[in-house]
């Protein structure tokens, strides 16, 4: 049977200023420093804000076929087993997932350097103008699986059907298995699922099975089993379809109000701790929303199995932020975008909370090479799980031509923020309704009207004790949130809201930023970065516990 090692925990470190992955001499290092795995290095306030590259390693004792995972790593780097270089990575909040011959059972080094530079160029996996920062290290938990000969892989549960429990169950496994046992947690006995090439696949029906939604988020495990080897999953009865504008959550019509959310702390970085993530998703459910914006990137586990468990709906979308028509044509830049949203896909695909797919935050989408860019991730995601809805926040507006690839119409808008800053003469908050009423009105247009529309940002920054009144202002903030949440509840047309956003976050310090990013945060969080609250946040929660009543 498998062993698993969880490789959290001190790691030896060596920080190269200034040196790129490809200058790392690792027969000069000599590791004289520790850290903690997870963690962003230069969340350390000794490296804070350097460039440059932090070099990991570890040692285990293992031996044999091993799997190697590392949730989350960032920006790019080399991963080293005994000395040989045995993979690249460069998808930052992406997984990485090795399967190796580890050698003679024994002690063993691993090693995984990372850097942190922000790189130019249309191929750039992480450009210099994303608005959030740029961490480098392990961000999430890195673990090491010993494999028997003959092991299984991977286990997918697709719900298909609410009123009978049948799910559609897709195994892989190494090539020699020719069947797999499957037991769900309410069965009596396992079912076999015959494999061929290294892949099954099953309709059954879960027995006594009980439906997941926000009010009872019911989950259910499976567990895949073989003469050699197991592996379980925990999975939820669901379902979420597009139809006639809505959106419906088991058959039944859903508003979703919630946040855009980035996973980032002063004194964490990216690497936000459990019990962090726990706290941050607490206060979401009290006050009322339902739903999570994961932005720009894919979501740790940690948050998506409390999201399974405390009924929170999550839009999950791979890394891209603002880029270029001359990115959206790059042929390297593509195929990163297709590869990344195919891992994110396939590591959250059992997760009932996730709703909806996305990727490419605010992209040229008003141009052909967008069209295309777009199109090709569409059909990457539909080939791993055509049961989920898809979509793309747009900043583009009126002006975009690739809202007939996407199931749900998502627009960023930030009326009485951007606006208001090119024309001081007019009331900013004014134009929140008549700017959402234009947005519906595009979205109603005859192609689009069965497909439904979601504000996907919208906001305004506030310094925390400004009382002033005006921009910057707590008022200000929790005024235009107050009235964009207010329509959108009342909106027919309207399925929901992910306002901008729940927490201050780190970004980079560019020009702009001493205009509109003041201390290098963007400041548009209902609570600051250290989860104090605005008055938005209250504000919120009493609108939605006045409308809870209707």
């Amino acid at each position: 049977m498998r062993k698993v090692h969880n490789l959290n925990g001190i790691w030896d470190f060596e920080f190269l200023f200034k040196k790129h992955w490809q200058e790392v001499d690792f027969s000069t290092l000599t590791y004289q420093e520790r850290i903690t795995v997870p963690g962003c290095f230069d969340a350390v306030a000794h490296y804070e804000n350097k460039r440059g590259t932090g070099i990991y390693r570890t040692f285990v004792e293992c031996g044999g076929k091993v799997k190697l995972e590392l949730e989350a790593a960032g920006l790019r780097g080399e991963i080293l087993w005994d000395g040989k270089k045995i993979a690249f990575h460069d998808q930052p909040y992406t997984p990485q997932i090795l399967i190796f011959d580890a050698g003679a059972p024994g002690k063993h080094e691993l090693i995984v350097s990372a850097d942190n530079f922000v790189l130019k160029g249309d191929d750039s996996t992480f450009s210099p103008f994303y608005d959030f920062y740029p961490f480098g290290g392990l961000y999430r938990s890195v673990t090491l699986t010993e494999l028997p000969e003959q092991f299984i892989d991977r286990v997918e549960v697709l719900p298909q059907n609410t009123e009978t429990g049948e799910v559609l169950v897709r195994v892989e496994t190494s090539k020699e298995i020719s069947s797999v046992d499957l037991l769900f947690d309410t069965a009596k006995a396992a079912i076999p699922c015959p494999v061929k090439d290294g892949k099954g696949e099953l309709r059954c029906n879960v027995p006594d099975f009980k439906v997941w939604s926000t009010e009872t988020p019911n989950l259910h495990t499976l567990k895949a089993s073989t003469a050699d080897d197991e592996l379980t999953v925990t999975f939820g009865i669901r379902t979420i379809e597009c139809k006639a504008g809505k959106i419906l959550l088991n058959g039944k019509p859903i508003k979703l109000i919630g946040w855009n959310r980035h996973e980032s702390h002063p004194a964490f970085g990216a690497a936000v701790p459990e019990f962090l993530i726990y706290t941050d998703l607490q206060l979401i459910k009290q006050q009322g929303t339902n739903f999570i914006r994961g932005c720009h990137y894919k979501q740790s586990k940690a948050m998506l199995d409390l999201c399974d468990r405390m009924g929170l709906l999550v839009w999950e979308e791979s890394l891209g932020w603002g880029n270029s028509k001359a990115q959206l044509g790059n042929e390297n830049f593509r195929k990163f975008q297709c590869a990344q949203t195919a891992a994110m896909v396939r590591s959250s695909i059992n997760h009932p909370c996730v709703i909806m797919w996305g990727f490419l935050n605010e992209c040229a989408s008003d141009t052909q090479e967008g069209h295309e860019c777009i199109e090709q991730l569409c059909k990457t995601i539909r080939a791993l799980d055509p049961s989920r809805p898809i979509t793309f926040a747009s900043n583009r507006q009126q002006a975009d031509i690739c809202m007939d690839l996407v199931d749900i119409i998502s627009i960023n808008a930030y009326p009485g923020w951007y606006d208001y800053l090119k024309d001081e003469e007019s009331e900013g908050l004014g134009r929140v309704v008549p700017k959402i009423q234009e947005l519906e009105e595009f979205a109603s247009k005859p192609e689009y009207i069965d497909k439904p529309f979601i504000i996907a940002e919208i906001g305004a920054a506030a310094i925390i004790g400004d009382h002033s009144g005006v921009q910057w202002s707590e008022e200000y903030q929790a005024d235009l949130l107050e009235i964009a949440t207010r329509y959108i509840l009342e909106s027919p047309r309207a399925s929901g809201v992910a306002m901008w956003q729940f927490s201050n976050a780190k970004t980079y310090n560019r020009i702009f930023a001493v205009i509109d990013r003041p201390r290098g945060y963007n400041n548009k969080g209902a609570v600051d970065e250290f989860r104090r609250p605005k008055l938005s946040w209250k504000r919120i929660a009493d609108v939605l516990k006045e409308y809870s009543g209707k």
